[in-house]
């Protein structure tokens, strides 16, 4: 029988519409797999509580310390959260590099600043001894020149310890003082992004006095306390 030309045409069109599917499928597969195999390879984010764990670890002294008075250093509680305005302005590191409290200042893991959390503490008078201001601050000399002020707390609390956990995470730990005693604190700030959590634990106690910890941290230093 003779077949018409839009019969011919028909028929060609849907012998290539056949032939044309598996290629598609196979496109679409490909592109499913792949987006399958960068999801599963993509690292994930450490959440805020692993932070805090990670932190605590490398802070060993003062985990330990606190431990001897009866705190519970893993079972801390998210008490606020906050987002902050940056304070900043140009400031050279107040330490020089001959200074004994260098060492105590905390580098940057990608060298980007110092994080200091004693010069606005300690005070050296005339004699040559060292005396404690009742405010506390923790200072970020960033490696571009300026100064950035993280937290800053009055008499009631104290910032004792410091350590980056990653290169966006900066941990401080410390303590503040309420009605029933010393309560042991933690600050996970995140500077470039403006915000800080604080966690508290459920531990007080009467044996510990404000600058206690600090006594201990810096007893090699060769400045009478």
């Amino acid at each position: 029988m003779k077949q018409t030309p839009a019969r011919n045409r028909y028929i060609a069109f849907f012998c290539s519409f056949l032939i044309g599917l598996p290629i598609g499928f196979s496109c679409t597969s490909e592109t499913k797999t792949a987006e399958t195999v960068a999801t599963v390879s993509s690292p994930m984010e450490p959440t805020d509580k692993q932070l805090l764990e990670i932190g605590i670890q490398k802070l060993d002294q003062w985990a330990s310390y606190w431990k001897k008075k009866g705190a519970d250093v893993q079972a801390f509680e998210l008490e606020q959260e906050y987002v902050y305005e940056p304070l900043e302005w140009p400031g050279e590191n107040v330490f020089l590099e001959d200074s004994p409290l260098k060492n105590y200042q905390i580098p940057h893991p990608a060298a980007e600043g110092v994080v200091d959390i004693y010069s606005y503490k300690l005070v050296l008078n005339e004699d040559g001894e060292l005396n404690f201001n009742p405010d506390s601050e923790v200072v970020y000399y960033r490696s571009d020149g300026m100064r950035e002020r993280l937290l800053f707390i009055g008499p009631s609390g104290v910032f004792e310890d410091a350590v980056w956990v990653t290169e966006d995470h900066l941990l401080v730990s410390g303590h503040i003082q309420k009605e029933d005693g010393f309560v042991p604190v933690v600050w996970l700030i995140n500077p470039e992004a403006h915000k800080y959590a604080v966690y508290e634990s459920n531990f007080y106690t009467q044996d510990h006095s404000s600058e206690s910890y600090l006594i201990e941290k810096l007893k090699s230093l060769d400045i009478p306390l």
